[in-house]
């Protein structure tokens, strides 16, 4: 594998492992921010990082809120030309070391076949990386499909070509530095599940299907019943949300804002969406 090929999978993982759970009231994924003193009426979309693209949902109350929207806000700034190189860099185990001695004999071999398979290198060359990045990366040959698309890089290629700024919540060094938070021994266990358990194309065939009806509640039984994501539940998404408002707060104030985030990141008593009608803002769904 080549240095472009591992910084294109760097870049695409981190997204879809951040991508995270949901739970709201009410089904969209597109939701009108209003009052509480602003001017203009901004926008909240909640994203599936990676999704097959004959599923991709796009239509034109989504493009319409897009289009009349002054700014881009997403977790990440992804017009930064420096991203995949800043990816890459924060992925790799510190001192180069290879994970490949941590895992039990028989969890190693199947990963090892499945990255000779899918990637056309095994654990000797990618065992360098962060287990989150190779739990990852098995999830994007999961797919059901051979062509994915990306909602962060579609409102990116919208939004540089109409001239409209790009901001991003977090950096990458913040994100990754999640799971250096969480004990590698739970990492490496949810990736030997990943090659080991064929349950695991199932669960993401379901998420997918349950993301296309934007039944955010459906959503979070699916993604949010166990597992990694549902123990670290407050340091993955609660805490981010609560640092994020603020920022969003911000840039509403002055212009009409596009705000576009893991769909994980609406619902839930710590939701985007309680804490900002929590601020007094008026959250409502567009359907």
């Amino acid at each position: 594998m080549n240095l472009t090929t591992i910084r294109r999978a760097c870049f695409l993982v981190i997204l879809l492992i951040l991508a995270g759970t949901s739970t709201a009231q009410e089904s969209s994924l597109l939701w009108k921010i209003s009052g509480n003193g602003l001017e203009k009426e901004s926008y909240l979309f909640g994203t599936i990082h990676i999704i097959c693209k004959e599923d991709f949902l796009m239509d034109e109350r989504i493009t319409s809120a897009f289009d009349q929207t002054e700014q881009l806000i997403m977790e990440l700034d992804m017009s930064d030309p420096q991203l995949p190189a800043k990816m890459q860099q924060v992925s790799i185990n510190p001192g180069m070391k290879n994970l490949q001695s941590e895992l039990d004999e028989s969890t190693a071999k199947a990963l090892d076949e499945f990255l000779i398979n899918s990637y056309g290198a095994g654990l000797a060359q990618l065992g360098i990386l962060k287990p989150f990045v190779l739990s990852s990366m098995v999830l994007l040959k999961v797919l059901p499909c051979t062509e994915v698309e990306s909602y962060e890089g579609f409102f990116t290629t919208r939004a540089s070509a109409s001239g409209k700024p790009i901001a991003g919540l977090e950096t990458v060094d913040f994100q990754v530095g999640i799971f250096d938070q969480i004990p590698q021994k739970i990492q490496l266990e949810e990736l030997g599940k990943l090659v080991t358990d064929d349950s695991s194309k199932q669960d993401l065939e379901k998420l997918m299907e349950t993301y296309q009806s934007e039944n955010v509640d459906a959503m979070y039984e699916v993604m949010n019943s166990s597992g990694m994501v549902a123990d670290y539940r407050v340091l993955m998404l609660d805490d981010r949300n609560k640092s994020w408002v603020p920022k969003i707060e911000e840039a509403m104030q002055s212009k009409s804002v596009f705000v576009a985030v893991g769909a994980g990141h609406l619902g839930g008593e710590f939701g985007v969406i309680a804490l900002l009608k929590k601020a007094g803002y008026t959250v409502l769904p567009i359907q």
